[in-house]
């Protein structure tokens, strides 16, 4: 019952995801959570 977010992350070619679980009722904070993730990691690459 709870709102989450999967995403995708690579650290050093890894091929790692991150599910982030936020509050209830908060649907929003799980997706803010990525999107600061994914400005301070970088986007996503897939593994070559």
């Amino acid at each position: 019952g709870l709102p989450a977010t999967a995403m995708p992350t690579a650290p050093e070619g890894l091929p790692v995801g991150v599910q982030l679980i936020g509050p209830l009722f908060e649907d929003r904070t799980p997706l803010h959570l990525a999107e600061l993730l994914e400005q301070t990691l970088g986007p996503f690459h897939p593994p070559q």
